[in-house]
This record gives structure tokens, sequence and C-alpha cells, in this order.
């Protein structure tokens, strides 16, 4: 199909065509399944907007093709009244929605499935799915937005494919900048819920300790998004610069498969906070925390999260890993650990520093401190609390490489043998152990419980950590427990 064909029931804004008007942006309005088959393909032009008719389903992949600029992006979205437009891609096509070599695309306001209906593998299959791999350069300013995405192949597990996914494949010099995914909602997906993946985006960490960054994408922020029942994880994190990926709620992943319900990999400096996960539970044993700090990263920070009802909270990998600050997270009630080692026989994780943390365990659950008795590697504990309702273990391993502990706070567990300054009076939390699932993660209030009690002998709160990151979470917020 040529660039603005002159069809009168696809244009609203310009209702002529001509030759010399190529370049005016086209409003498309597609309401039926005849008009969808005749724009499956179609190349836009920068400022075009293709927009479905709410209540309709329309069958089969639209793939558009094209680029906007700055200021005139192309855009996909809705209008009318009703429930979301439907692309169903009947498990029959690569995904609902397929961008290619994009920049300058905005996709707001959709619903996507892609199944056959069955539980068998389907292949890789996406709901929504932008691939480069075509072009050497920067691909620019890609929006995802407000998007119901669900029922995607069967039951099958597969790290690169799944709701919404990002990629570049067989480039060698080429990364995203201003990628931002968020509010949509992802539900009963085959695979992961949101993944990105680089041929050629590194973090490279040699022997001597240096470290060498090739291609990492910029300005990526994965956000408000929520995530739920995944063959997988619920979010991977690659390839990315300084990313921040916030307020996203990760629930009951990997449940054709192990994985954390978060990771990232082969990343600088990126910021996961103010995300919620649970239900990670299951058989198979490793990677079922809610969190994980994976290798070949250098400064990953993940903060003011709350995690519950996971196998454990936080995975820590030890191949190459550096600078992981772990800070201002509530574990409540993770049913085997709170922290699991990854990778058992290696010793290349360097810089851990936890500290700041509530982790909450009820009664009758038989947690230990390290999941699975793996072994801390120079890793660093300060101003924790360790609360557990029953009695509290640490690990078979838990003295640790290189491992401290320091003015940390033990109720129901024996300190850590380490801390010469540890705490053992009772906290006092106001609620312990009520927060909830699905909680309000701009507000974070139902973590009020976390509050520390009048007369609690931790109000004036401990020594303090310098470049702790400046902010109170709600539990401390009363006391100084952060300063």
């Amino acid at each position: 199909m040529k660039n603005h064909p002159c069809i009168p029931f696809l244009v609203s804004i310009i209702t002529f065509c001509s030759p010399g008007m190529s370049s005016l942006a086209v409003d498309y309005r597609i309401d039926s399944q005849k008009q969808f088959d005749q724009v499956q393909s179609i190349v836009l032009q920068p400022g075009d907007t293709i927009l479905f008719k709410r209540g309709e389903e329309f069958t089969g992949m639209f793939s558009p093709q094209g680029n906007g600029i700055d200021g005139k992006p192309i855009r996909i979205g809705a209008y009318g009244k009703g429930s979301r437009p439907l692309i169903n891609a009947n498990g029959l096509h690569p995904a609902g929605l397929l961008l290619k070599d994009p920049s300058f695309w905005e996709v707001d306001g959709l619903e996507l499935t892609n199944t056959d209906g069955t539980d068998a593998d389907q292949g890789d299959l996406f709901g929504i799915y932008v691939l480069a791999d075509k072009s050497e350069r920067v691909f620019r300013r890609v929006y995802i937005n407000d998007c119901f995405i669900h029922d995607v192949n069967g039951k099958v597990a597969g790290k690169r494919r799944g709701g919404i996914h990002v990629h570049i494949k067989d480039l060698e010099n080429a990364r995203f900048h201003d990628l931002r995914i968020t509010n949509n909602r992802i539900t009963h997906i085959g695979g992961v819920g949101i993944g990105n993946d680089s041929s050629c985006g590194k973090v490279i960490i040699n022997k001597g300790g240096e470290v060498q960054t090739r291609n990492l994408w910029t300005k990526v922020y994965v956000a408000d998004n929520f995530i739920d029942h995944t063959g997988r994880n619920c979010i991977i994190a690659r390839a990315s610069k300084d990313a921040v990926y916030e307020r996203n709620t990760l629930a009951n992943s990997s449940r054709y498969s192990t994985g954390h319900s978060i990771f990232n990999f082969n990343t600088d400096g990126i910021k996961i906070q103010y995300n919620e996960a649970y239900g990670n539970v299951g058989t198979g044993g490793k990677d079922r925390g809610g969190f994980d700090a994976d290798y070949n990263s250098v400064n990953t920070y993940i903060q003011y999260n709350y995690s519950h009802d996971n196998l454990w909270f936080c995975g820590i990998m030890k191949r190459p890993n550096h600078n992981v600050i772990i800070r201002h997270n509530v574990s409540q009630n993770d049913r085997e650990g709170i922290y699991f080692y990854g990778f058992e026989g290696e010793k290349k994780a360097k810089s851990i520093h936890i500290y700041n943390n509530t982790h909450y365990v009820r009664a009758g659950l038989n947690v230990r401190v390290f999941a699975e008795d793996r072994t801390p590697i120079n890793s660093t504990f300060e101003n924790n609390i360790f609360y557990f309702e029953g009695k509290g273990s640490w690990g078979g391993n838990a003295k640790g490489i290189n491992t401290t502990f320091r003015n940390n706070v033990y109720f129901n567990i024996t300190p850590h043998e380490s801390d010469t300054q540890a705490q053992t009076e009772e906290p006092r939390f106001m609620r312990p152990g009520k927060a909830g699932e699905a909680i309000d993660l701009k507000t974070m209030k139902e973590l009020e419980g976390y509050r520390l009690m009048p007369g609690s002998p931790y109000l004036k709160g401990p020594e303090t950590i310098k470049e702790s990151g400046g902010q109170n979470i709600l539990i401390h917020q009363e006391y100084g427990w952060i300063k």
C-alpha cells in the first residue's frame, strides 16, 4: 500500500489526496476487519495517526512501517467509546503489533492477545514486539503506554518472548534512546512480561576489575506496569545505562520455569525501585525471589521495594558483579529465605552493600537468612532489621567470605557472628505483617505498619550511612533510622 492512500473511509483529518500533499499528516480510523486488512503493513509518515475503534476486534498482525521525526511521532491508539480495540493474532503471527526498526513511535490504549487457545508451545510469540535488525543507528523515542496484553502463547517459559519486548538483533553498533513502557497490564503470558535485549549492548568486567561498556541503551523508563502470571520472569532489564524501573507490580512470575520476578543483566547504574513482587513460589529451587542483581552489571540499585510471599527477597549473583546497593526495602513473609547468592562456586562479585532493610517473617515459616545455605561474599550488612516471630536461622554458610555485619537489629535470631554492635531488643512495629498485596506504590501507605511504636528502643536510629540515598521510606520517616 502506498503512503497516504486516497481512501475516504480511512482519512479523517485530510479529506483530499494529492501527490503534492504526501507530507501532510493523516489520521486513519479503522473500524472493520476489511479496513484492518488494508492497512496491516501501511507505510506511515511523520505525524500520522492510526486509530482503532473501541469495542471492535481485529484479527491478524498489525505491522506498520515508517518513522516519525522529532516533534512529529507516529501514533497508534483508539477512538470512540467502549472497551479497548482488540487485536487478536491467534498464535499465527509473531505479534499482535510488530514495529520494525522504529523511531518516534507512540502506542497507547490497545488490547492484544496471541494464542491458539491451547497450552502448547506455539513459538516465539509476543503481544507487542519492537525489533531493530536492519540499520546500524540509534533508534529514538519509542513509547508504549496503557495497553492490555493477555493470553500470549501456551504454558511455556523462555526469556525472549512474551508480552512487550524490545530487541536489537544481528547488529553491531545500535542502541535505543528514550524508551518508555508505562501503565500497561500484562497477564497470563508464556515467557516474560516485559523484556529487552541487544546483540551489541554489553558491560564487560575484566579480571582486573576494569569496566567497559558498549552500546548501552539510554533514557530507558519502565514504570507503573501490572504484570501477573508469567511463564518466566515478570521483567528482564538488559543493556542499559542509568535505566529506571519503578512502581511495577510483579505477581506470580515463573509459572512454567524458574526465574526471579525482575532481574538486570549487562547494565550500568540501573535503579529498580518502588516495585512490589509477590507469589514467586514453586518447585525448581533456584531463582525464586522477587528481585535479583544479576552479573555483568555495575552500580545496581535495588531500593524502596516491597517483596512478600516469594521463596526469598533478593538474589545477588557471584559472577562478575560490582557495586550492588540493596537498601530501604521491606521483605515480608518470604517463604524460605531472604538473600540468595547465585553461582555458589564463583567469587567475582564485589562491593555488595546491604543496608536499612526491614525483614519480617511470621511464625510458622522455616526461613533462613541465606537461602539454600548459599555463601555471601564481599558483602557488608548494616542497619538492617531481622525480625522473626518464630525462630530464625542463618543457613549453613552464613559466615561468608569477606562478609561483615554491623549495627543490625536481630529479634528471635542469634546475631551474626561478625556483628560487634548487634541490637537484640524487639523493634516494636505498629502493625507488622499486614501490608497485603497490590499496594499503592506511589504512597506505599500500606507499609506504615512497619513504623516504630512510641517507646521503641530504636526511635533515635543507628549511625548514619554516607550516601544512603537521601530519601526515607515510610517505615523510617518518623524516627530517622535512615539518615
